[in-house]
């Protein structure tokens, strides 16, 4: 086809891939003067023509009210013959980037750059599914990668279009299965032409498993088999296979990978605020690395103002914390100063008393006769009885000028009734 004219402006340029659904070429729209891709569908056998034409005009349309950043935005389409038979063909934004699958080819990413690629595709499906619109056969080949990071999905519309004219487990003309049976959903993959946005959920499930571990939830030997895993087999956890995968990440593609739909996420805008979420934990707990280049989603995207934010609000967070902290130890400090004040008064009073001691020590005040104190004690009994040790300590300060301490002056009183008795006792007996 290189080199023609489809519908007298769009001149055929290099081809830049096929597959199940048909080829993709590079163009000039000469009406436009841009450079445009177009998708040429297979060749229908056995279809009626008019209905096959209605058919994808509906869904070319209402893949064309599609406006988002990460969607392939399509143009226009129309009718071509290709060896005879009527040929629909597809005009479409042309992205210049990589296929995703090809990168997973190369290398297993880092799971911040792949839940970076998976927020930017639940973003897409999430702007179709409210327009009604499902995609029905996402995976790693129908999603772009430029070189600015950003994603772009492509082939909204057309899968459907394929399904209905064909049966999503029939064979194209091509002989290869319509669908990727790695990617497909277990209600798709049964056949169930009635399906949602969930079918969706879960193919974006398989695509983040296979972006992490490096390998699709269920291989096996043919197509069939995949297709029979994806509606009957339990897939292992992502992180069996991809070491530090975070928790939340494995139980988000787990959901993702349930077998009944009423079991996934709710929408795609539930998805992505897990992603985003998880990006921008990890933006604010890993201070040695520059998120936004590890996602390559560029200061642009909405990801990473919610990266921004949310670093934003834990920093605030942190600096609360810390003016919490700096005003408790700032009360624990006045508290010990306080108590740090009464044990010096309380040591300086000690230190005061016990140079006192030393003095009388010294001015040989405890070595007064006990016969002194016992005197003191028989003046100090009175019609009431014996002394109290409080009452005798008073009397031998008012006599002696010295103080007795509690203890003592307890241990003299004891002594002294008992021997004031015994002297009563003998004179008794005299």
């Amino acid at each position: 086809m290189q080199g023609e004219l489809l519908a007298e402006r769009f001149r055929i340029g290099d081809r830049l891939g096929a597959g199940g659904m048909g080829q993709v070429w590079a163009a000039q729209d000469e009406r436009m003067r841009r450079d445009v891709a177009v998708k040429v569908v297979h060749p229908q056998h056995g279809m009626d023509e008019t209905e096959t034409q209605a058919r994808f005009q509906r869904e070319v349309q209402l893949a064309g009210r599609l406006s988002h950043q990460n969607i392939v935005t399509v143009h226009d389409w129309g009718e071509v013959s290709v060896d005879g038979r009527p040929t629909l063909f597809l005009v479409m934004e042309l992205v210049h980037g990589v296929p995703l699958h090809r990168r997973l080819e190369e290398s297993t990413p880092a799971w911040p750059l792949a839940v970076g690629w998976a927020a930017q595709i639940a973003e897409a499906l999430h702007a179709a599914h409210l327009q009604g619109v499902v995609h029905r056969d996402i995976k790693p080949a129908n999603v772009l990668l430029t070189p600015s990071g950003r994603v772009k999905v492509l082939d909204f519309g057309v899968a459907k279009f394929m399904g209905e004219t064909i049966g999503a487990r029939e064979l194209t003309v091509t002989g290869v299965l319509l669908g990727s049976p790695p990617y497909m959903s277990p209600e798709q993959a049964d056949g169930d032409r009635d399906i949602d946005h969930r079918s969706d959920l879960y193919s974006l499930g398989c695509l983040m498993y296979h972006a992490v571990t490096g390998r699709p939830p269920f291989m096996a030997s043919s197509h069939w088999a995949v297709l029979r895993k994806q509606m009957e087999a339990t897939p292992e956890p992502p992180g069996s296979y991809a070491e530090g995968l975070p928790s939340a990440l494995n139980d988000l593609i787990l959901s993702l990978l349930a077998k009944r739909p009423e079991d996934r996420p709710a929408d795609a805008a539930v998805v992505y605020g897990t992603l985003s979420t998880l990006l921008a934990d990890h933006a604010v707990t890993e201070p040695d690395g520059n998120i936004l280049e590890v996602t390559q989603l560029g200061h642009s995207h909405s990801v990473s103002a919610l990266i921004l934010k949310r670093a934003w609000e834990l920093r605030a967070e942190a600096e609360k914390l810390k003016a919490e902290a700096i005003r408790e130890v700032k009360r624990t400090v006045e508290v010990v100063r306080s108590e740090l004040k009464v044990l010096v008064r309380r040591t300086e009073d000690m230190d005061a008393e016990m140079e006192r001691f030393t003095a009388r020590a010294s001015a040989g005040e405890f070595q007064r006769a006990e016969e002194d104190y016992y005197q003191v004690f028989k003046k100090s009994i009175g019609g009431t009885g014996y002394p109290t040790p409080r009452e005798f300590g008073g009397s031998v300060e008012a006599e002696f000028g010295t103080a007795l301490l509690p203890d003592e002056a307890k241990r003299m009183v004891t002594r002294f009734t008992n021997l004031y008795n015994a002297e009563l006792e003998e004179n008794h007996i005299a």
